[in-house]
């Protein structure tokens, strides 16, 4: 398994990795395999949900010593978190949702207060997530955290001033969603676009062991072709109109004026995914969209100038065409 550093932390970590999201709807002995083929195989960095702990804890606890976890929350939950999931200590602590300015500030000076939890040894490295190419920068900048998350994929070209702020200030970056959510199905060529990048790692939400093989087999040969280039235009003008980052924007600051969950409806089709075709939304949720007064203010907020109006039903048909 090839291995990268992550930033200027003095930790090796393994360029695929496995997020946490596919635990949500994993049973528990699903969920133990999984792991054990991970680390078997080479992965030695996993990202997890406290709200899974249940089903995975007694396999984090028994490796342990070899591996590295993180986990998103606050100064609030840290200490419920390791209780959850019986450990001493975090690898990484990421403040996550981070989309805004105002959430923005709020990070920074929450990692203040969490700085003396990491004096108590409680987590080693302070990362952030977000979904806002707009706050890159501002991120990088600030000189609050060793890591940053971020949505990595072949729908966005992101500038390379970027990797190189990173890489001049030690930063490790962590590439999430480089199958943007399940909606590319060329993994091969997603994984390449991604780890050619100045990144520490892919961060994967495999739900399978077939789908760890077929990921793990990418890295034998990661030059990206003329199909592989091929590929990505097509994926961008599939996409590049219609997807959406997930960042939250269209109910923040204020939600919906007819309470429709638009970031979960703009999210059906990666729920769908990440449920392995299971329905798990409600079909109150699913009805909301009935409530639009198209007023547009969702679509005023989108960073993306996405058309959610129009895209909305749309996301239902498609939900409900894949979850039958």
């Amino acid at each position: 398994m090839e291995t990268r550093n992550l930033g200027n932390t003095g930790i090796q970590i393994s360029a695929i990795s496995l997020g946490g999201v596919a635990f949500t709807w994993l049973g528990k002995k699903s969920s133990q395999q999984l792991i054990d083929f991970c680390v078997e195989s080479g992965i030695n960095y996993f990202d997890v949900y406290a709200g899974t702990h249940e089903k995975i804890r007694n396999s984090l606890k028994k490796y342990r010593d070899n591996i590295i976890i993180s986990t998103r929350g606050t100064p609030k939950t840290i200490d419920q978190y390791l209780q959850f999931f019986e450990i001493d200590y975090f690898d990484i602590f990421l403040l996550s949702m981070v989309d805004s300015n105002q959430q923005l500030k709020q990070a920074i000076e929450d990692a203040e207060k969490l700085e003396k939890f990491r004096k108590q040894g409680k987590f080693k490295i302070l990362g952030i997530a977000t979904h806002n190419p707009c706050l890159y920068l501002d991120i990088l900048q600030c000189g609050a955290f060793q890591v940053m998350m971020l949505p990595l994929n072949c729908v966005d070209e992101i500038q390379q001033e970027i990797f190189q702020k990173a890489k001049d200030k030690g930063i490790g970056i962590i590439a999430m969603k480089p199958m943007a959510g399940g909606n590319i199905r060329e993994y091969e060529s997603a994984i390449k676009y991604v780890l050619d990048k100045d990144v520490s790692t892919a961060l994967i939400g495999m739900a399978k062991i077939t789908e760890v093989r077929q990921n793990l087999r990418v890295l034998q040969n990661l030059e990206i072709t003329e199909k592989d280039i091929s590929v990505y235009k097509k994926i961008r003008k599939k996409l590049g109109k219609v997807f959406c980052r997930y960042c939250g924007h269209c109910i923040f600051p204020e939600p919906c004026p007819n309470e429709i969950p638009v970031r979960t409806i703009m999210m059906l089709e990666t729920l769908a995914f990440q449920a392995n075709l299971r329905r798990t939304v409600s079909e109150k949720v699913l009805k909301s969209i009935e409530k639009c007064s198209r007023c547009g203010m969702c679509e005023t907020r989108c960073p993306y100038k996405l058309p959610i109006r129009k895209l909305l039903p749309e996301k239902v048909k498609m939900y409900l065409k894949m979850t039958r």
